[in-house]
């Protein structure tokens, strides 16, 4: 007898029993979720509410659980627990089905097509000459988009629907269905005004004198991390302007208006009305990285922006000060 080699089977990509379900069903679901409501699901959709109890029906009787509590009167519906079980599973599929038609929008555009990177800007301008340097040599015909953002939940939710290619964000990465690579660590420091002075040198504050301050800070970190830090210590700050446009932020603090608290890679482009002072009070530095969809391979020209972008963050830290993982 020769050599028996066991051979894996094929997948069967045929959900047995779930053959009927379709993504309109999947779509009136979520729209009833969302809305907690028949009627307001059927104007979302642009349906009849007789169409959208059909579908969810029809999806109920498939997959043979109850799926929405309707309590009926003024109340508003809800999923049961088999109802929220499919709801996860279901935008999954749709985040999926995005992400294929962008990855066939980007094979049907050819080599042209452009790396979309969302970028939340947030003091990291800097980073981005030298990476687009480094890209044009060996790329030249590569087009770069970059999709300026909000925060990470609106990154995260970009490379789930294959709208970007890339995106930068803050680590750790809220997310189980992205990968990231780390770029660097940035330290915290306090911008002041030239002719600021306090009793105590700047890397002698503590937490309880920085809330003392009048704070001035990026909207992002305002709200998360640094938020986080003062809670830690039970204190509540006093923040007189919160922006996340650095023009905004070095002219309130050149003018007096307040102090700054912001990471050192954002005070690079500002001008010489302020003084960029050390602290030492515990303030956790900020972890910076970018990040990518699991359900997508990274293209060439993407593999090849994540190594700029890490060539550059070790260029900044041996100039700045700055901290990166190896």
């Amino acid at each position: 007898m020769g050599i028996v080699r066991r051979v894996p089977r094929t997948p069967d990509l045929r959900p047995v029993g779930w053959v009927g379900v379709e993504l309109r069903h999947f779509l009136a679901l979520d729209a009833v979720a969302t809305e907690g409501s028949f009627n307001r699901a059927a104007e979302r959709l642009g349906y009849t509410q007789s169409a959208v109890s059909q579908q969810i029906a029809a999806l109920e009787r498939t997959v043979g659980e109850r799926l929405v509590e309707r309590p009926g009167g003024s109340q508003p519906v809800r999923l049961t627990r088999a109802g929220e079980i499919v709801i996860q599973h279901a935008r999954a599929i749709g985040e999926r089905l995005a992400t294929a038609q962008a990855d066939l929008q980007s094979l049907a555009a050819g080599g042209l097509d452009p790396l979309r990177v969302a970028f939340p800007g947030h003091g990291l301008g800097a980073l981005m000459p030298a990476v687009l340097r480094d890209l044009d040599g060996p790329y030249p015909d590569l087009v770069l988009r970059i999709v300026e953002t909000a925060d990470d939940e609106e990154v995260v939710g970009m490379l789930r629907r294959g709208e970007v290619d890339l995106g930068f964000a803050y680590l750790p990465l809220a997310a189980d269905d992205c990968e990231h690579t780390m770029l660097f660590e940035d330290d915290y420091v306090l911008v002041v005004g030239s002719e600021w002075a306090e009793a105590k040198p700047a890397a002698q504050l503590t937490a309880e004198d920085l809330a003392g301050l009048t704070l001035i800070a990026l909207k992002r970190l305002k709200s998360c991390q640094i938020t986080d830090y003062f809670q830690s210590h039970n204190l509540r700050p006093a923040w007189v302007v919160v922006s996340n446009d650095i023009e905004t932020i070095y002219a309130s603090v050149a003018s007096g208006i307040g102090v700054a608290i912001l990471p050192r890679l954002a005070t690079l482009s500002l001008g010489s009305a302020v003084k960029v002072l050390e602290l030492d009070c515990g303030l956790p530095p900020r972890r910076m990285g970018l990040a990518w969809s699991k359900a997508r391979r990274r293209s060439e020209s993407a593999d090849a922006f994540v190594r700029a972008a890490k060539a550059e963050a070790r260029r900044l830290t041996r100039a700045t000060q700055l901290k990166v993982a190896s």
